[in-house]
């Protein structure tokens, strides 16, 4: 008999300790898998049930947010319903606010303000002439504010990358300012781990370093993010094969 029951709650085990493992991932956690497996829905929960409780939340978890927020609202300037995009940078605005009320020195705080008034040029261009020095002002003042934080420099590097020529842009800046993101990242390898921004910033790069003729460089970066997260299926089964095949007629146009 004892041996039945013992069975029993073995079974019982079997079947219940995969929730148990999803119940505790933490939204980090989620995030992370929800970009590399392309399913931008989990994701997006994530932001759902954080903003249900915001009330409840410690100020690092609201700058967590407003990260989400971030990375969520830039997928859906390319994907997503521009109706959603345009809430949600409308909800990360006051988060961010109201963080900086209590951090008035945070460079990260700014450079994500800076990003979010991107999006609002991205959403309404005509409102460019207006806007882009608002998003450069919050960019600049948070590399002033952090010179070793990455975010300042992800965002001067995606303001360089995506900005006219004709008003200051140069994808050679762009990449220096990425790298430097990077460096600073991997000087805290703790930092690294189920961290979604790390990967995005590898991949940034690498277009960047293909955007500016530097094959092998461009290769180079797609091979290390693939080492680090070889599960990362948009990159490995659409914009890394894409890559190689421009890589490959390079190599043979040089040949």
């Amino acid at each position: 008999m004892a041996g039945k029951k013992c069975f029993k709650y073995l079974i019982i085990l079997l079947f219940t300790f995969p929730d148990f493992l999803v119940a505790q991932e933490s939204p980090r956690e989620r995030v992370y898998q929800a970009l590399i497996y392309d399913k931008m829905d989990d994701w997006n929960e994530v932001i759902v049930e954080m903003s249900s409780r915001k009330s409840s939340l410690s100020d690092k978890e609201l700058g967590e947010l407003v990260n989400y927020y971030y990375g969520y609202t830039g997928w859906l300037m390319e994907e997503g319903p521009k109706k959603k995009a345009k809430s949600y940078v409308k909800q990360a605005d006051a988060l961010i606010d109201g963080l900086l009320l209590t951090y008035p020195d945070e460079s990260d705080l700014y450079a994500f303000k800076g990003a979010f008034f991107a999006y609002k040029i991205s959403l309404n261009p005509i409102k460019a002439p207006f806007l882009g020095g608002q998003s450069m002002g919050n960019i600049d003042r948070a590399v002033e504010l952090g010179p070793e934080r990455p975010q300042a420099w992800i965002e001067k590097g995606n303001a360089l990358f995506y900005m006219p020529k004709a008003f200051g842009g140069s994808k050679e800046k762009a990449v220096e300012a990425y790298k430097k993101a990077i460096r600073y990242m991997e000087e805290d390898p703790e930092s690294l781990h189920n961290n979604w921004m790390y990967l995005n910033v590898l991949l940034v790069l690498a277009q960047g370093y293909e955007k500016t003729g530097d094959y092998n460089m461009a290769k180079s970066t797609y091979d290390k993010l693939l080492q680090i997260e070889p599960g990362f299926s948009y990159v490995r089964d659409e914009e890394y094969p894409a890559f190689m095949k421009s890589y490959k007629e390079q190599l043979s146009s040089d040949n």
